[in-house]
């Protein structure tokens, strides 16, 4: 769940882990599990698997 603080929307670009497999696809807490990303697209990568989701950023396909 997310939660609205009032600074995320002054820095969108914040620095948070991310799960590259998702927590609900069974993915865990091991440092091999985790990346760097900016909270926005952190928040926007939806259920899209992470290799997916980096190519369409990158407007590859």
């Amino acid at each position: 769940m997310l939660t609205y603080r009032p600074y995320d929307a002054v820095r969108p670009y914040a620095a948070t882990l991310e799960h590259l497999q998702r927590r609900a696809d069974g993915g865990t807490g091991h440092p091999s599990n985790l990346a760097m990303a900016c909270k926005r697209c952190n928040n926007t990568r939806g259920e899209r698997d992470w290799l997916s989701y980096a190519s369409w950023r990158r407007k590859e396909f």
